[in-house]
């Protein structure tokens, strides 16, 4: 197991955890729900998967995790917030 894909996996696992322990405070968005729930099968998916041959995409992927794992912790694993600014105004 190389290096890259043991922090895919644990940013993987804290993607998964943050996600299913958050507790919703106010109204259902359906469009929000989804994005969880895709962002929840393609965690599980990199990390059961394996790593791709390339050591250049592991590492892009590994660190793709990790920044998507900061920033569910940093909302406190709302995806609303987490893609707001993505939102035109």
């Amino acid at each position: 197991m190389s290096l890259a894909y043991a922090i895919t996996i644990a940013a993987a696992l804290v993607v998964v955890a943050r996600l299913l322990t958050f507790r919703r405070r106010g109204r259902y968005r359906p469009g929000v729900s989804l994005a969880a729930w895709l962002i929840i099968v393609l965690a599980t998916v990199l990390a059961v998967l394996g790593p791709p041959p390339s050591d250049a995409i592991r590492w892009l992927i590994a660190l793709g995790m990790v920044a998507l794992a900061i920033g569910l912790i940093r909302t406190g694993g709302n995806v609303a917030h987490l893609i707001r600014p993505l939102r035109r105004q």
